[in-house]
This record gives structure tokens, sequence and C-alpha cells, in this order.
């Protein structure tokens, strides 16, 4: 028997959000951060909050390019000062 690497909920989840993220950036289709050599272009969503129980919750996420995610993944202090994260604690 082989182990699941993701639990039937979180799967569940996981389609769940592949279909509202969809939309999502349909609909906020330009970058909110324009920070770092931006590409203008949301490929991506940044969850303010977390993913945990906000993971659903599009009022806490961001669209943005791949270039603004990863700045405000690799300088969570800035992305809290800017506004583009929420204090996790």
């Amino acid at each position: 028997m082989t182990i699941k690497k993701v639990s039937a909920k979180l799967s569940k989840a996981n389609s769940e959000y592949s279909k509202i993220r969809k939309v999502y950036l349909t609909e906020h289709s330009v970058c909110h951060a324009k920070i770092h050599k931006c590409s203008l272009h949301a490929t991506d969503v940044h969850h303010k909050k977390g993913r945990g129980k906000y993971h659903l919750d599009t009022t806490t996420w961001l669209p943005v390019c791949r270039n603004c995610h990863t700045w405000i993944e690799t300088n969570p202090a800035d992305a809290i000062e800017l506004g583009f994260s929420d204090s996790r604690h």
C-alpha cells in the first residue's frame, strides 16, 4: 500500500483553489505590487495571510507577477510594511 502525498480533504481544496484561481486571475490580470522587475501581468496569487484557513478566501489574495511574488516571499518584513502581506502572528 502506498501513502498518499495529499489527503482527500486537501486534494478537494486544491481542486477548488485551481478553479477559483483561474477566474480570479482572469478578472485581476494586472500585478498589484509593481515592485521588482515587474512584468505588469499577474500570473500568481499571493496569499497575504498565508494559505491555511485563508487558502480559498479571495479577500486575502493579491494578484502579482512572478518577479514581484518572488520578491514578496523573500522579503517578508518589507512586504508587510508595504501592505503586500499581513503579519501571521
